[in-house]
C-alpha cells in the first residue's frame, strides 16, 4: 500500500483538498490508462474511463473516507468501469496502434549503450506482447505499477497463488523469447565474421 496516496487521500476526504486530489490524479492518471487498455484496447476509451474514474471519486469523496487502499481502489473502479463498458458493447474495440508499452528502467550505460538498451527495449516489449492475456495484465501490473501480488490479486479478484503462477510463467516465457532472439543475433554475428 502507498503511503502517500493514503496520506494525500486523507487530505482529499476531511478537507476537500482539490491540491491533494490533482496530485493522486497525477500520480495514477497514466497508469491506470496503462492498465485499462489491456481490457480496451483503445487509446482515446481509456482516457475516458480514467477520467471518469477520477470524476465519480471527487464527487463521491465523502462517502469513501473508508477506503483503506486508495491505489487498488482506483484499479478497481477502472478495471470493473472497463469490464462494463465492454459487456454494454458501448464500444467497439479497435487496436490502436499508440499501444501502451511496458515500463523498463534504465541500466547503467557502462552495461548497455543507449542503441543496445532501445533494442532491449523494443524485444521485451516483443515478449511481454505474447504472453497471454491474463499474464499479460499481471505482468504489467507487476512491472509498470510496482504493485504487490496481493494488491494485484485483490484487484484482478484471483488468489495469491494465481497472481505468483502467472508471474512465473511470464517470466519463463519472456526469458525464452529473449534467449531466442539474441541467441539468432549471436548466431548471425558469428556468421559475418566467419
Amino acid at each position: 500500500m502507498n503511503t502517500e496516496s493514503q496520506e494525500l487521500w486523507k487530505r482529499v476526504c476531511e478537507e476537500d483538498d482539490l491540491n491533494a486530489f490533482e496530485t493522486l490524479h497525477s500520480m495514477y492518471y497514466a497508469r491506470l490508462a496503462n492498465f485499462v487498455f489491456l481490457y480496451l484496447k483503445d487509446k482515446e476509451s481509456c482516457e475516458e474511463v480514467v477520467s471518469d474514474v477520477f470524476v465519480a471519486l471527487w464527487q463521491k469523496r465523502k462517502g469513501l473516507t473508508s477506503i483503506r487502499n486508495i491505489q487498488s481502489y482506483l484499479y478497481t473502479c477502472s478495471k470493473n468501469l472497463s469490464i462494463d463498458l465492454i459487456r454494454k458493447n458501448a464500444i467497439r474495440i479497435q487496436p490502436d496502434t499508440n499501444c501502451y508499452e511496458i515500463d523498463i528502467p534504465d541500466v547503467e550505460d557502462s552495461i548497455l549503450s543507449p542503441l543496445e538498451m532501445k533494442e532491449f527495449r523494443t524485444n521485451m516489449q516483443k515478449a511481454v506482447d505474447l504472453l497471454p492475456p491474463q499474464c499479460q495484465i499481471i505482468f504489467k501490473m507487476l512491472l509498470n505499477d510496482q504493485l504487490s501480488y496481493k494488491e494485484i490479486a485483490e484487484i484482478l479478484n484471483l488468489s495469491r497463488k494465481t497472481v505468483e503462477a502467472q508471474v512465473a510463467i511470464a517470466y519463463k516465457k519472456i526469458t525464452v523469447l529473449l534467449k531466442k532472439i539474441y541467441l539468432i543475433s549471436l548466431l548471425a554475428i558469428f556468421i559475418c565474421f566467419h
